[in-house]
């Protein structure tokens, strides 16, 4: 995980025109088309959803699913690492995962290096580990060398994609030497999304000689500290960081077992940070108990993938609930300037490897100008890498649609609609035909319906936590401030999206003296903000080019373009199986030792705080961790549903540090808090 701060563009109108200069970016004539003076290309490619459950779940390993695991075996790392990677193969029944190039295993090779963002030297190494660590089942060549490029493209089941039965289960360097105390409980550590097992060991990286990534101080992490008081210490790495929440639970489950054989204790530490709290809490809320199911189509799927995950078998300690959204989460759907990072950065690149929440958006907003739309291109421009790339940069494809999905919406029993290939859609818009590969472009969070009728999202397990947040913390209004306030100072996704498309939809080439276009948002900027969560919304621009592709009307010399649209959070949630909802609705097993919900308190280091729209002023605090709300994640309540309040008040506590999220789990001080309570029990 890396915490060093993004780089920012300024957007004032002068370093504009200035950067329209030096692409050598002329003034092109406007090009007004009345409407139905060019041709659509109405061509369409119908798609039958397989509607088949067994299509989503692997086959099982053996002639038959069990309750069990498979240790299949084990590398040993460079000294200065892990002191061993073991990969276990559950037995259960898994839901097939998905994969895309953002969501892959990163080999050496893969791994993002420039001079800004030198990961690959840092880096690297580790995230070869990774890949090694899952090639002991596939044996692939592919899976490359630490200083080699030359490695070919791995297989869609392989060391890059593991299938969804594998886990890492790695040992701290003292634990694998067996120098720790194995009359004290373990401990395993339960990574986020965007994170892997070395988050824990190397958070600041290594370039294998103990040289630190330029500018981070942490040179070891939560592993060294257990094992420094005699802790024995594991963590897990899942296949896909993004990666379906029972398939993780069931690897928790698995992992516990195999902790508990290794060091003969009954009970294990179990530490979860992020997103790896909800496998956590559905592992002990016994989700094949559940019975209360709704009857559509992915809330059924759902009711199937819960019968493999197995019943708490009471192998827990305590339970530390680190900074996780218990209540869900919406910071893509809160703010447009997350999926536009997404669309345009590379797919390896050390950012923009979330999933986005629009199936479609107009190329104005890819951020780029003029001709330099393009990492080929003279002056090449590095926010157009992916799926932006060659589009956006003049009038003539302003208005051209980038889909990142082909789900128009649900049906009445709950299975997606998909009337065009994703495919079909972006060479419709100008893409190339030869240059489209799905994983390039299957980025939105519920994912796509394949050329074989198959959903395929490889965001599973953050769709499965989708929640709308906004009745706890609405979108703010921005006319609501003090008029001498200007919130754009704090609110960076303002800045960065909407000034950014209100000022280059309003450019105009041919008359610099009259605006081509504006935005048609509401006063207080809502309307566009809400656009992710309600397909409905409004958000339009008007503009003198006129695209007979896309333009929704044309009058008075104007024609309108909706900026960008989606299936709305309600139906993301419900393709998630409304999980939120059903843990929403109950506590952790009464069996559980002990509980601690630890949670970041503070909007974080500077570049870091994303969850602005919490807060109720311009001055007052955000009401989050700098990623997740309060609400979300402060939710002891929520999970001692069901207990006594002798058994809360004894076996459970809530606590804030003044972190961030992305600080939490690699700082020293939040350290000797879980490991002071580790101690506490008898």
């Amino acid at each position: 995980m890396l915490q060093s701060s993004l780089p920012r563009r300024s957007f004032a109108l002068t370093a504009l025109f200035a950067a329209l200069s030096a692409v050598g970016c002329v003034a092109s004539p406007v090009e007004e088309f009345a409407p139905g003076d060019e041709e659509t290309n109405e061509a369409s490619s119908d798609l039958t959803f397989i509607s088949d459950y067994e299509a989503y779940f692997d086959p099982p390993a053996t002639t038959t699913f069990s309750q069990s695991y498979k240790l299949v075996g084990a590398i040993t790392p460079p000294s200065w690492s892990w002191g061993k990677i073991e990969l276990l193969e559950g037995r259960q029944k898994f839901r097939t995962e998905g994969y895309n190039l953002r969501t892959a295993k990163g080999r050496w090779q893969d791994t993002f290096q420039d001079s800004t963002y030198p990961l690959r030297t840092y880096f690297g190494a580790l995230n070869q580990q990774l890949v090694d660590g899952f090639n002991i089942q596939y044996q692939n060549t592919c899976a490359g060398a630490v200083g080699s490029t030359s490695a070919a493209a791995c297989p869609d089941k392989g060391p890059t994609r593991p299938e969804a039965r594998f886990v890492l289960l790695h040992h701290g360097p003292k634990t694998a030497l067996d120098q720790c105390d194995k009359t004290k409980a373990p401990v395993l550590l339960v990574h986020g999304a965007m994170q892997n097992a070395n988050v824990w060991l190397r958070p600041s990286g290594d370039d294998g000689t103990g040289k630190l990534y330029p500018g981070m101080t942490q040179a070891s992490g939560f592993v060294q500290a257990l094992e420094a008081e005699g802790f024995c210490t594991y963590a897990t790495t899942f296949g896909n960081f993004h990666g379906d929440n029972f398939n993780q639970a069931i690897h928790i489950a698995n992992a516990l077992s195999r902790i508990r054989s290794l060091t003969g204790r009954p009970k294990v530490n179990l530490v979860a940070w992020s997103k790896g709290v909800v496998a956590a809490d559905l592992y002990m809320s016994s989700p094949a108990t559940w019975t209360d199911w709704g009857p559509k189509y992915f809330e059924q799927l759902a009711a199937l993938q819960s019968l493999g995950v197995p019943n708490f078998r009471k192998d827990v300690r305590t339970y530390v609930a680190l900074s996780g959204p218990h209540l869900g989460i919406d910071l893509n759907f809160r703010h447009p300037f997350n999926p536009l990072l997404i669309y345009s950065t590379a797919e390896n690149a050390p950012l923009g490897q979330g999933p986005v929440t629009w199936s479609y958006m107009s190329a104005v907003q890819c951020v780029t100008w003029g001709y330099a739309d393009s990492p080929n291109d003279i002056f090449p421009n590095p926010y157009a890498y992916s799926v932006c790339e060659n589009r956006g940069g003049t009038w003539l494809d302003y208005w051209r649609r980038i889909y990142t999905s082909n789900i128009t919406g649900l049906d009445t029993t709950g299975k997606p609609l998909a009337p065009k290939s994703l495919k079909t859609l972006n060479t419709e818009q100008g893409a190339s035909s030869t240059g489209y590969s799905f994983d390039k472009y299957n980025l939105a969070m519920w994912g796509s319906v394949d050329d074989k009728g198959k959903l395929v999202s490889a965001y599973l397990g953050q769709m499965q936590v989708t929640y709308d947040l906004r009745s706890y913390y609405p979108l703010p209004n921005r006319q609501d401030d003090p008029i001498s306030y200007d919130w754009s100072t704090l609110d960076t996704d303002e800045t960065k999206w909407r000034d950014w498309i209100a000022i280059k939809t309003n450019y105009n080439p041919a008359n610099i003296f009259g605006g081509a276009g504006w935005i048609m948002d509401d006063a207080g900027h809502t309307t566009c903000r809400a656009t992710a969560y309600d397909p409905a919304t409004a958000c339009r621009a008007k503009h003198l080019y006129y695209d007979s592709l896309t333009a929704e009307s044309y009058s008075l010399g104007y024609a309108q373009y909706k900026l960008m649209d989606g299936i709305g959070i309600k139906a993301v949630a419900e393709m998630g199986g409304n999980l939120i909802d059903r843990l929403r609705a109950r506590g952790l097993s009464t069996s559980l030792d002990y509980l601690y919900v630890l949670h970041g308190t503070s909007g974080g280091t500077s570049g870091q705080v994303f969850e602005i729209d919490g807060m109720a002023c311009p001055t007052c605090d955000p009401k989050g961790d700098g990623v997740l709300f309060d609400v979300s994640i402060a939710a002891r309540d929520q999970l001692t549903q069901g207990w006594t309040s002798t058994n809360k008040t004894n076996k459970s506590k809530q606590e804030g540090v003044p972190y961030g999220h992305l600080e939490v789990g690699v700082t020293p001080a939040v350290w000797t808090k879980m490991i002071t309570q580790f101690k506490a029990l008898p």
